[in-house]
């Protein structure tokens, strides 16, 4: 703590603080930084008077950044940590040291991080990975948000909304092509069909070559290609009434580049998960990657969105009903080597229907509120085998799962603000949640290559004993349960507006996210994860609106935290801990000394800890073993251990300058992003395979364009210093299996407007 604490003294005297909410330099003008309205209290509201923390990225940021996917935003909004893809397009996004199941591997556990796109709570990690297509904002709201954004908010929520048809005619094309075969095109056309209804076609194709080289077969990794197609209508048949109604399509292929973080692959047969690679750095930097069983995604889905707002005067009703059906397959080299030790392979189908409906007071008197209520199903079936080469003294085990689950959630909710006197107002809430999962699991494990099991101690009874390919060595019966959970989560906050552009506020919440079953495991549901959380923030503008600084402190305590481990003969494992607690600070500022110019930075300081767990792990002094013999687990107490993806300090510093010349308006863009080592293993910290070192980032952008913005012609650099790093490490089979970091790249880009 004293480390964490005078890490962030130093900061802020020497950075002034945090980068503020990530913004383009559109945002300045010569009066000031404009107003951001966000949605984080489901009505839009001023930044500057949210009782609470919110980052909002502009769909012009969006653009002039080449932030493709949610990943590109890592360490760019305080307190958000991204990863690359480690399997199966999964890439679990974590807010503030709470990012739910490491890789993703529990198929049917719900994240932290709740999801929403144009209102509607997306069930399952798919979309951290899509492309952003014709995005109006993304907003990321910090810290749970268990009333107004509940289901499964502990760590926060992300909005995600597209860009909405237009009353006048427009259109924009945007094309940019980089190194490493990289190509991407996407444009919008928008505009009136009649008095009463409007329309919008958005599409967007890219296709990335990859940036490695697969030395077994000569192919490339790390390459996707994505399409995406969305169609929207808005319907006006009365004054106050109005329908939104949004379709989208999207597909992707994928290839992750992954590596393995041992030295698994140049042993023999001999290794251990917590022996690193000497040549980790040699082959990140070239490049190279050994893959002999190929690492592929393939993700298609669609979905219907009918939004609907009716303004009765005194109050407004807003429906939001979505359906979405998402499928996905793929396969995975799980050892990521040349040599043939694991890999796995599996499809994933979920089909969800959810229903919103909310009322929201109108009145502009000194009480304001709303209530709602919310309904959710979602049908999802994972089939997935685990293959096993060495495995039962080198006979090979195939390890066949067929799960299906059914969750059904409801919840109420409410939310009212009082004003008691001139400025000072009290904020109470609450949401009852209620949830049911119907689990059923098939499994059966299937004799890989045959032969006979050798006649020595460690093999038991089974020694002498002949299979055959394709045996049946264990076959138990099939598991159904059925579990429900239930919460109520309140909400209590005190705001203070002392000016009009200075304003404070301290809130307490509490959050929830219900239990479930494991992929893999013949168990009961684990448990519900539980939060308290408190937080303070100050929230100014001054400067005659040229400068906005915030800041915000807070503490959490987790009760049951659910953590993804590893299974030494492949899957997933989910278990709780029964205490941790998080304490962190967070400081943006953004200024517009002059016109045109916008500095932006950010500070997020985090502090990490379980007070009280034990967990099963792999004994760090366990010396190198044959992989056909399986490993013994122990229970290891993690009581101090840190958590995962929770560093301890991100730092973004950005600097966007336009300047007219001529006809023309010159542009340039620099940001810089650092953020410090985590780990990806609640236990076993004391070994260096299972975490990152600290990472820095710089990102330069160079535009031209015209005067009245109809184009604009830029060329970017990601990544300039050529920075190589692990996002993620995964353990698959028990050995770590590390996404990395893209090299430096550079590219151009135009966009064109009507």
């Amino acid at each position: 703590m004293n480390r964490f604490w005078g890490i962030g003294i130093g900061a802020l005297l020497t950075a002034l603080g945090g980068p503020a909410a990530a913004q383009s330099a559109g945002e300045a003008a010569a009066a000031g930084l404009d107003l951001i309205v966000v949605t984080a209290q489901r009505r839009d509201e001023n930044l500057q008077q949210v009782p609470i923390s919110v980052s909002a990225i502009q769909s012009e940021a969006i653009v002039e950044g080449d932030i493709r996917t949610i990943e590109d935003l890592g360490a760019a909004v305080p307190g958000l940590v991204t990863t690359n893809t480690a399997s199966y397009s999964a890439a679990p996004i974590s807010i503030r040291g709470i990012g739910g199941a490491n890789g993703g591997g529990n198929f049917f556990n719900d994240e932290p991080v709740a999801v929403y796109l144009d209102g509607v709570y997306i069930a399952r990690l798919s979309v951290s990975t899509a492309d952003l297509i014709d995005v109006e904002s993304i907003e990321v709201l910090r810290g749970p948000q268990g009333t107004l954004y509940g289901r499964n908010s502990t760590a926060g929520a992300l909005l995600i909304n597209t860009k909405r048809p237009t009353d006048e005619f427009s259109a924009e094309l945007t094309a940019s092509a980089a190194q490493f075969d990289e190509y991407r095109i996407s444009g919008a056309v928008s505009g009136p069909i009649t008095d009463t209804l409007s329309a919008r076609a958005a599409i967007g194709y890219s296709d990335r070559g990859g940036f490695g080289d697969n030395i077994v077969d000569g192919s490339t990794v790390g390459g996707s290609e994505d399409f995406t197609a969305r169609l929207s209508f808005n319907y006006d048949p009365l004054s106050d009434l109005s329908f939104t109604l949004i379709s989208e399509y999207q597909s992707r292929e994928a290839e992750p580049a992954l590596i393995a973080a041992t030295d698994l692959g140049t042993t023999g047969g001999v290794a251990s998960p917590f022996d690193p690679r000497d040549d980790l750095n040699e082959v990140l930097d070239s490049n190279e990657f050994a893959l002999n069983d190929p690492n592929s995604v393939d993700v298609e889905s669609y979905s219907i969105t009918l939004l609907g707002e009716w303004d009765l005067g005194w109050a407004t009703v807003n429906s939001v009903t979505g359906y979405r059906n998402w499928d996905l397959e793929g396969t995975q080299d799980s050892d990521s080597t040349g040599l043939q030790l694991f890999s796995n392979n599996g499809a994933l189908t979920s089909e969800q229907f959810s229903q919103e409906i909310r009322l929201a007071s109108n009145s502009d008197g000194r009480l304001s509120w709303i209530v709602g209520g919310f309904f959710m199903t979602e049908d999802t079936t994972v089939d997935f085998a685990i293959q096993n080469f060495n495995g039962l003294f080198g006979l090979g085990t195939n390890a066949i799962f067929d799960g299906e689950q059914t969750t059904d959630a409801y919840a109420v909710f409410a939310d009212a603000t009082f004003e008691i006197i001139d400025g000072l107002s009290i904020t109470v809430g609450g949401r009852y949640s209620y949830e049911e999962k119907d689990f059923q699991n098939d499994q059966d494990v299937l004799i890989l290559n045959g032969g006979t099991v050798p006649p020595i101690p460690p093999a038991g009874p089974l020694g002498g004993l002949t299979f055959a390919p394709g045996d049946v060595f264990a076959a138990p019966p099939v598991f159904q349960d059925t579990a429900d959970f239930d919460d109520f989560s309140p909400r209590a906050v005190i705001d203070y507006q002392f000016t009009d552009t200075i304003f404070a506020y301290a809130s307490y919440s509490q959050g929830f996210k219900s239990g479930g079953f494991n992929s893999f495991g013949l168990t009961p549901a684990f448990d519900p994860e539980e939060i308290d959380a408190y937080e303070i923030g100050f929230k100014s503008t001054f400067w005659d609106n040229r400068i906005r600084f915030n800041v915000s402190g807070f503490t959490y305590n987790y009760e049951n935290l659910q953590l993804r481990l590893p299974v030494p003969t492949g899957g997933v494992d989910i278990q709780n801990v029964a205490e941790a607690e998080i304490t962190g600070a967070e400081f943006e500022f953004t200024a517009s000394p002059i016109e045109g110019l916008t500095f932006t930075t950010n500070l997020a300081l985090l502090d990490t800890e379980i007070n009280e767990g034990v967990l099963p792990s792999i004994p760090t002094n366990t010396p190198p073993f044959p992989i056909g013999i399986p490993l013994t687990l122990v229970d290891e107490d993690v009581s101090g251990n840190s958590l995962t993806r929770a560093p301890d300090v991100q730092v973004f510093v950005g600097l966007d300058y336009e300047r007219p010349v001529g006809p023309f308006i010159l542009g340039a863009a620099a940001n810089y992003r650092y953020q410090d080592g985590v780990f990806f293993l609640e236990t076993n910290q004391d070994a260096s395979t299972f975490s990152n070192d600290s990472w820095n980032e710089v990102n330069l952008r160079f535009s031209v364009a015209d005067a009245d913005g109809r184009w604009e012609a830029a060329v970017f650099g990601q990544n300039v210093t050529d920075e190589r790093y692990v996002t993620q490490v995964t353990a698959l089979g028990g050995f770590p299996n590390a996404s990395v970091s893209e090299p430096a790249k550079w590219g151009g880009q135009i966009t064109l407007r009507y």
